[in-house]
């Protein structure tokens, strides 16, 4: 049975640390260390410059000398975010690798909406046996598994039984990886 309801206990400390404004990690000993929470729902404006041109990632081409006075501003709290309330940030652990494939690498910052509905491939954050982890969730047929994307590491996918509930934190909706 798939749901977006965490259990009591776990529900009740994310709440009570949300409404407080609290700065909390939940840790898992084997797959996921989660930096501080925090909605985004209260995130303040904050509007940069972007330069408007486009970056080449290709060929080396000179951009035109006016371009160098076009500038326009983004937030990205209105680029990132399309459900403040519903949207959460979570850091992924510094030895965690099961996600590398799809670019969730140590540290990542993902960004998360409790209020898309997930469907099979979606990346989500999932309770697994009182553990958060992102992993893709595929649903067939009836089975319903969480699987990693490191195929160097082949992790086995957690294949989940009618009688067993899996519980869907929300969805991953984008991820920030640091240069360096």
């Amino acid at each position: 049975m798939l749901t977006n309801r965490l259990n009591n206990n776990t529900q009740a400390v994310i709440l009570s640390c949300v409404e407080e404004r609290q700065n909390f990690f939940i840790t898992s000993s084997t797959i996921f260390l989660f930096g501080a929470l925090k909605s985004a729902q209260n995130a303040s404006e904050l509007a940069l410059p972007i330069y408007s041109g486009k970056v080449s990632a290709g060929q080396s081409r000179f951009p035109s000398p006016a371009q160098d006075y076009e500038q326009e501003e983004l937030d990205l709290n209105k680029h990132l975010v399309s459900n403040p309330p519903a949207t959460f940030f979570f850091r992924v652990g510094n030895s965690y690798d099961s996600m590398i494939d799809v670019g969730i690498l140590p540290n990542a910052l993902l960004i998360v909406d409790r209020s898309i509905t997930p469907k099979s491939s979606d990346i989500v954050i999932a309770e697994v046996e009182g553990e958060l982890m992102v992993k893709r969730l595929y649903k067939w047929r009836g089975a319903v598994e969480l699987r990693s994307e490191n195929k160097e590491q082949n992790y086995p996918a957690i294949t989940f039984t009618e009688d067993q509930e899996l519980v869907v934190w929300g969805v991953v909706t984008f991820n920030v990886n640091a240069m360096k």
